[in-house]
């Protein structure tokens, strides 16, 4: 349980989460991989497996496609019902079931019980590719343009698969994911970090499938509005449960403006949103920020819940209770703090990550390996999740170690320094810098990328400065390096002009710049006593 003392889950969240035996139901379009990662996902843990249509041919003696023939898909589907009551009474089974089994609501409530459901999803290309060699006739596609016809059921289908937590498979090894999913089913699995602020208490909860259960682990009461963008909707906006309003914003940075923030104030209101309800930010930095900044000025106040979707956004932007929007000038110029009501970290949603947008996030939580934790550093450098040719992303339950082993580095530092007015700085370590070159780029370089630039250029001028050994410097790019994170600055971004950048930021104090510096690995320290020469000839030095 978690660290409050007298607090305890609802029995819903606490069935559902810590079920040993606990029932593993997997959904998703045919060709995503259900039956070939459930037998081995049911192999590594010592689980029986099931195929619903399997097993309903054996019953009914005959094929799904004869059956429809001669009884009728409403037949079809009272079997399936009557599968799905059976199954609810077992325990410890892998269930991998037909590709509209449960977008019933009736077999998705009785499985959901006793068991997590996951829903596996591939690229129409790769379905088309995986059903054509598949011995079982599939009439759906008997059609002139099969590809066509997938990409049409994918869409009329995104509603009812986008409720569950989501795992991809295109170009992964099914015993991969397999072993994905297995960390899930190993005990307690979420980890609860107690985050202390004037006037409030609250809990970073990270864990595999938590979203289903948001109302209950935050302790949600009255009317809820979801805030996303149009890329995390589809995904995960389903899995959040019943909710009242749901605001959906188009991607990106461009977007989180006052001119975005008054369309949702103006939703809100439209739609009786009052001040006992609660916002949940769904998504990356954008949206974390955003509906941050709506829920700390909207009616002057009402509890938001971060539920970050993004490495980037679980390992930094979700907690500190720093909410912002954008102006022309600078980043985050105009904003206010509010601490969240909870933050609910569901590491299933990485698996939907881009390898370059995994990578990112990781830069964040390099970061606070550097300032307070090198065991955290030795672990991102041993990378036992490193294949050979290569950085790839970690397994799930390794990913939830990294998450909450690199917050608690910040939850320490943010409880000192609540409203950012000494010790907090040193989270700025790298950021410096990153913001110039986000801005100079047009924000075409990713936060985390500029992040990664940076800490090498903190960590460089540290070295030219004298306050740092060469091995720290060394040390810093070979880490950002081993997860394909950038450790120079493209050629086209103009020393000059990344001082020029730089001289908006935030932390200025009495018209200088404070530089947050590298003596050694956990040891940082704040300087405004930084020569614009040692500044330029750094940046001159990292272009390439």
């Amino acid at each position: 349980m978690g660290p409050f003392s007298g607090r305890r889950l609802p029995s819903i969240a606490k069935e559902s989460l810590t079920m040993s035996k606990t029932n593993i139901i997997l959904t998703g379009f045919m060709g995503t991989g259900k039956t070939t990662v459930g037998k081995n996902l049911a192999k590594k843990l010592n689980y029986a497996f099931v195929d619903t249509d399997h097993l309903i041919e054996e019953r009914i003696g005959m094929s799904i496609a004869e059956y429809f023939k001669q009884e009728g898909e409403d037949a079809f589907r009272q079997q399936e019902a009557l599968l799905a009551r059976e199954l609810a009474d077992r325990e410890g089974h892998v269930i991998s079931t037909g590709g509209r089994f449960m977008l019933d609501p009736g077999n998705a409530a009785t499985l959901s019980k006793t068991g997590r459901v996951f829903c596996l999803v591939a690229t129409p290309d790769e379905i088309l590719q995986r059903v054509s060699q598949d011995d079982h006739v599939r009439p759906l596609l008997q059609v002139a343009n099969p590809l066509e016809n997938i990409v049409e059921l994918l869409q009329q289908r995104k509603e009812g698969y986008g409720q569950f937590p989501q795992f991809v498979t295109s170009a992964k090894d099914p015993e991969a994911v397999a072993s994905d999913l297995a960390s899930f089913n190993t005990g307690d699995q979420d980890m609860r970090l107690a985050i202390s602020s004037p006037g409030t208490l609250y809990e970073f909860i990270v864990g595999g499938g938590l979203l289903p259960f948001v109302s209950q682990l935050a302790g949600i009461d009255g009317q809820i509005a979801v805030i996303t963008d149009s890329t995390v909707a589809p995904l995960y906006a389903q899995s959040c449960g019943a909710v009242d309003i749901k605001i959906i914003i188009p991607p990106g940075r461009q977007h989180k403006t006052l001119a975005t923030a008054q369309s949702i104030f103006e939703q809100l209101l439209e739609k009786g949103f009052d001040r006992s309800g609660t916002i949940i930010a769904l998504g990356g930095t954008v949206i974390s920020e955003l509906a941050g900044f709506v829920a700390a000025t909207y009616m002057r106040g009402v509890d938001c819940v971060q539920c970050p979707t993004s490495l980037l956004a679980m390992a930094d932007t979700s907690i500190g209770g720093k909410t912002g929007i954008d102006v022309a000038q600078s980043k985050n110029l105009i904003g206010a703090f509010r601490q969240p009501k909870a933050v609910i970290a569901d590491v299933a949603t990485l698996a939907s990550l881009t390898p370059k947008a995994f990578s990112s996030g990781m830069a964040e939580i390099i970061k606070h390996s550097l300032l307070a934790d090198s065991d955290l550093l030795e672990r991102i450098e041993s990378g036992g999740w490193k294949s050979a040719d290569g950085f790839q992303q970690p397994a799930l339950a390794e990913m939830q170690s990294l998450v909450a082993r690199s917050i608690q580095v910040k939850i320490n530092i943010i409880q000192e320094d609540p409203f950012d007015e000494g010790r907090r700085i040193f989270l700025n370590l790298g950021h410096t810098f990153a913001n110039a070159i986000e801005q100079q780029s047009g924000y075409t370089i990713s936060h985390g990328e500029a992040v990664a630039m940076g800490l090498v250029a903190a960590a460089h001028l540290s070295y030219r400065l004298d306050f740092c050994p060469g091995k720290v410097l060394e040390r810093v790019e070979s880490v950002l390096q081993s997860v394909n994170l950038p450790t120079r600055i493209p050629v086209e971004l103009e020393p000059t002009a990344l001082i020029s950048a730089m001289s908006s930021d935030k932390k200025k104090k009495a018209g200088k710049l404070r530089y947050v510096l590298l003596k050694n690995i956990g040891e940082v320290f704040v300087t405004d006593q930084v020569p614009e020469a040692a500044v330029l000839e750094t940046l001159h030095q990292l272009r390439g």
